[in-house]
């Protein structure tokens, strides 16, 4: 990592590594050997150690365009006229500090980062660490450099640093300058002007209003900035993305166990991130590397690893260092469990299927589907939450948001409701966070459909800028509405409900908050069976036994040196699903946590700190879209998936939540399916995809490509042919 950081193509690299390996550990030790080398060298230029005139082009490989671009811009009429103070290129002369290391993670991981900078180092060789989060965060760039590392969230960076372009034709200043498009075609209209020799001869080119826009983070140089979880910013036109690119740094590092999750597009961004010249720019990306995929996948794929070889550094653990494996975990055992309906679950699935088939198939033959994409994918998720529980199908707790919400509701103009209610009901409306159809969806004040899980984090504090693309609009808890709400305000105006769960019959069994689904059965009984706390041992024994044993669960592996009773995760999906086994964990005297992505950071913490430290804690309820990311969970030995996805390497990462260093137990995964139904399908969707993530790596010889579903997916996933 020192050499990647010193030399070559881009100054820092990908670490990639498998979840569980050390990503956060082999980081901070980089940090210290920095530390170490640069300390060395500090008589010398201790003068520039607290603060340094901008140099914009300092951390680009452009060095000489940039350095001719400024010579240009100090030689034109225009910038000669202006305050050479304050205006000149040369001079956002406030004395940006050089700090330390920028930390870029998502907002639930924020707290366990600051743990391991403190736990993992001795006293001698101590990091000084700042959490930049929170409305009480400092306004002084001079603050932020007496830190060694700086932790905040990718929420914050998108506030308050100005975005690269959006587009390829725009790309050529923004990225010489690393500043927003605003000053981008300013510089342009600057030129144009000059070159006509306009009369007016005093253009207002206000750098340093530019730079006063800034927010804190943006008005420091950083020795390195180092982005988790990295795959957020894999959509290269979001505004997160655009702002980490935008950050100044000498020395650039992106964290993740799976850089690649749907497509390879998602590699741009990281390149560009990177500055890794010449794929950091869009058209040499499509041409040299997308399209030669297309064309010759095997040929495109080889290309693909030597450039990923230039950058990135990945260890799996299967990972051999002379003859030796690179790490002794416990062993993972990974078992399929497939589970049968009950009867009346099996004839609610069977009708759904059945009208979700002929749904497809009208818009198979009229030549819709692509049109129609959004609804199909609202049909596919009506068939995966019905494998779950019949319930979440007819939109179990559909309304999430709180009083305050409905009191603005009532305040808006009628008109105004009506259309955030059509746009909430439009088939084409998917979540733009997750791009799958939203569960508790909610739509904001600036038009914008999410789950209501997606968009929790931007509705409280000052990480509240609305995460759709383009749109700078804030975000409250008084400015987000569930459907439930807009139709209590506006009962006169709309029809009443008709959902699939009318059709099915409102008083079905299976309908019931109190109905046990066979999912949640085969799961409780895994815990019954495993994990409850011996003291609690002989109370369970009076309870109704649920089945579920050693041989049921796929063969369970214990450790026959221990008696303790293993800890167990559960996951799923949908935070519907996770309301259904709370119900059934509190009437089977289990206990146990949870997390979702609408609990505050405090409460995440908490729970986390809960499971792994407190003896009576059993079970960890988690969503799948808060649970994949950064978090450690020794403490379990058991996972249990409740559900499918479509991308395998989201439920890798949440499974090496526990399997992970630090784990001294065998930990055993139950991935619960329902056998005859849409899983069976997404199953081998799934493979489809491990296989494309294994030809990038260049760890499969196979060449596989993959995008969004196609229609060919779409007709496999409802038909079972076409693929």
């Amino acid at each position: 990592m020192l050499k990647k950081e010193s030399s070559g193509l881009c100054l820092g690299g990908i670490l990639a590594d498998d979840q569980g390996l050390g990503k956060t550990v082999s980081m901070i030790a980089l940090i210290h050997a920095q530390r170490i080398k640069e300390g060395k060298a500090k008589p010398e230029d201790s003068c520039n150690t607290q603060a340094e005139a901008l140099n914009l082009d300092d951390d680009d490989e452009t060095r000489d365009l940039a350095a001719d671009e400024t010579k240009q811009a100090k030689d034109s009429e225009e910038f000669t006229i202006l305050p050479q103070t304050s205006n000149t290129i040369k001079g956002f002369h406030c004395k940006r500090p050089t700090a330390g290391t920028l930390i870029v993670c998502p907002a639930s991981v924020l707290r366990q980062w600051a743990r391991e900078l403190h736990e993992k180092v001795t006293d001698k060789a101590k990091l000084s660490v700042l959490i930049y989060h929170g409305g009480n965060r400092t306004k002084s760039p001079a603050s932020l450099a007496k830190y060694d590392a700086v932790l905040t969230t990718y929420a914050i960076v998108s506030n308050e640093v100005p975005k690269q372009p959006a587009f390829e034709e725009d790309d050529n200043d923004g990225d010489v300058y690393g500043l927003s498009s605003t000053f981008s075609m300013a510089k342009k209209r600057k030129k144009l002007s000059a070159n006509k020799k306009s009369k007016k001869g005093k253009k207002e080119i206000n750098i340093s209003a530019f730079d006063s826009d800034c927010g804190t983070l943006a008005k420091v140089k950083w020795s390195r900035v180092i982005l988790d979880e990295s795959q957020t910013i894999k959509n290269h036109r979001t505004q997160v993305a655009r702002a980490c690119c935008s950050l100044r740094a000498k020395r650039r590092w992106c964290l993740s166990g799976t850089p690649i999750q749907n497509s390879i597009d998602e590699l741009f961004s990281y390149f560009r991130f990177l500055r890794y010249d010449p794929y950091d720019k869009y058209k040499t990306f499509v041409s040299s590397i997308k399209a030669l995929i297309s064309r010759d996948s095997a040929k495109g794929y080889k290309k693909l690893q030597v450039v990923l070889r230039n950058i990135m550094l990945r260890r799996t653990k299967g990972t051999f260092i002379e003859g030796k494996p690179i790490i002794t975990l416990p062993p993972k055992k990974v078992h399929l469990k497939r589970v049968d309906f009950s009867a009346e679950e099996r004839n609610f699935y069977s009708k759904l299927e059945a009208d979700s088939r002929k749904q497809f198939k009208a818009y198979a033959a009229a030549g819709t589907v692509n049109q129609n994409y959004a609804n199909i994918l609202l049909l596919l998720l009506r068939l995966r939450q019905a494998c779950d529980h019949p319930l979440l199908v007819k939109g179990f707790r559909s309304d999430p948001v709180g009083k305050v919400s409905s009191e603005m509701a009532q305040s808006l103009p009628r008109e105004l409701l009506v259309n955030l209610y059509k746009l909430l009901e439009d088939s084409l409306a998917l979540c733009l966070a997750c791009k799958d159809p939203p569960e508790n969806a909610i739509v904001t004040m600036c038009g914008h459909v999410f789950c209501y899980q997606c968009v929790s984090d931007y509705l409280t504090g000052e990480d509240n800028t609305c995460p759709a693309s383009e749109c700078k609009e804030q975000l409250g808890a008084d400015l987000v509405y569930s459907r439930a709400t807009l139709r209590r305000c506006l009962s006169d105006d709309i029809d009443s409900d008709s959902t699939v769960s009318c059709e099915m019959g409102e008083k079905s069994k299976v309908l019931q908050t109190d109905y046990m689904s066979s999912k949640i059965s085969s799961a409780l009984g895994i815990l019954n069976s495993h994990c409850i706390s011996r003291g609690r041992r002989s109370m369970s024994s009076d309870l109704v036994t649920l089945e579920g044993d050693a041989s049921s669960s796929g063969g369970v592996y214990l450790d026959s040196e221990s008696e303790e009773p293993e800890k167990a995760i559960v996951f799923s999906q949908w935070t519907g699903m996770l309301d259904l086994v709370e119900i059934s964990l509190k009437n089977s005297y289990i206990n146990f946590r949870r997390l979702d992505g609408t609990m505050s950071i405090a409460a995440r913490d908490k729970a986390v700190k809960d499971f792994n430290t407190d003896p009576e804690v059993d079970v960890m309820l988690m969503s799948l879209k808060a649970g994949n990311l950064g978090l450690n969970m020794v403490a379990a030995s058991r996972v249990i998936l409740l559900d499918l996805w479509w991308n395998p390497t989201t439920e890798d990462q949440a499974v090496d939540r526990a399997h992970r260093i630090g784990q001294t137990r065998p930990v055993t995964v139950s991935r619960l399916t329902i056998k005859d139904t849409v899983e069976d399908r997404i199953l081998a969707l799934q493979e489809d995809k491990r296989k494309m993530v294994a030809s990038a790596f260049g760890e499969d010889q196979s060449g596989m490509s993959a995008t969004r579903l196609t229609v060919e997916d779409l007709r496999f996933l409802f038909e079972g042919s076409g693929r």
